[in-house]
């Protein structure tokens, strides 16, 4: 009895996590069994796919999926790069990339050919960034076709995986907004800078502060703005010794100048007289008053 009850027990269907998720049968360019991709996004990449194909010989297949339900991103990989619809010879020139939604995870698998071009972990790790950049927005099928036109250009020899090019260094300071710190900075200090100076000067002329002390901590104030905003700034982006010198300039000028108050509001700024003219004047004279 004991050895019927083994008998039965190992006999039963056990489903190892390795094997977790069951592929249907697969086409060579896209299957979207995650559901990622619109309609009209599907159909613009599959005919991409198939004319690069014709023209290069190489096959690149996505596959998308809701999640890897725990299995081992490799194996799967590994096993549905070996399911394709593809013989021996179209393996070597194949590569598969694999999105995983609900992971925001993805996998790579290269044929025989193309094992030099994709090095791991660098490809997967730049193709991964490319999707990242898409997956919690409105159209995560974006950073798909970001991925397969990078592969495209890969293989073509446009950009290699295991450096970066300047077209490359240039797009990733602009993605994570390297620029954005100095172009801030000589906008906002110099503005700040008067604001300062102006306030300064405001409150100095009630007290009635000598002008060349009141120029001087107006200029140091515009110094002191320039200073705090271009280290806030450059948590963004680095500012270069050049336009950090000329953002100084330019912040203790205007500074001073805003300080200057009993120069620049002078008079009246509104263009009507103050005093009405003592003179009787004939009614054409008002015209256009």
């Amino acid at each position: 009895m004991l050895l019927l009850f083994l008998v039965a027990f190992l006999s039963l269907p056990f489903h190892s996590p390795l094997s977790a998720v069951e592929l249907p049968p697969l086409n060579d360019t896209i299957n979207d069994l995650a559901g990622m991709m619109p309609e009209p996004s599907y159909q613009d990449l599959e005919k991409r796919m198939k004319r690069f194909k014709a023209r290069s010989g190489h096959s690149v297949v996505v596959i998308t999926l809701q999640s890897l339900e725990g299995e081992d991103p490799e194996s799967f990989g590994e096993k549905a790069f070996h399911s394709l619809p593809l013989g021996e010879e179209d393996l070597k020139k194949t590569i598969l990339l694999i999105v995983a939604r609900k992971e925001h995870a993805v996998g790579l698998q290269t044929g025989a050919e193309l094992k030099e071009l994709f090095p791991e972990p660098t490809a997967r790790e730049k193709l991964q960034k490319h999707v990242d950049l898409y997956f919690s927005g409105m159209r995560p099928d974006l950073g798909i076709h970001s991925a397969v036109f990078f592969v495209f250009r890969t293989i073509r020899g446009e950009v290699q995986m295991d450096r970066a090019t300047d077209v490359e260094k240039l797009e990733e300071a602009s993605t994570q907004g390297a620029e954005a710190g100095p172009i801030f900075a000589i906008f906002l200090a110099p503005f700040l800078a008067f604001f300062i100076g102006g306030l300064w000067g405001i409150c100095s002329t009630n007290y009635g502060v000598q002008t060349a002390v009141r120029l001087t901590i107006g200029a140091v104030l515009g110094g002191g703005t320039a200073k705090v905003v271009a280290g806030l700034m450059e948590l963004m982006g680095a500012v270069s010794d050049g336009l950090w010198y000329f953002i100084l300039i330019l912040s203790i000028a205007l500074a001073t100048f805003g300080s200057l108050t009993e120069f620049w509001m002078a008079g009246d700024w509104r263009g009507i007289p103050r005093l009405k003219d003592p003179i009787a004047r004939k009614p054409e004279d008002k015209m256009g008053i």
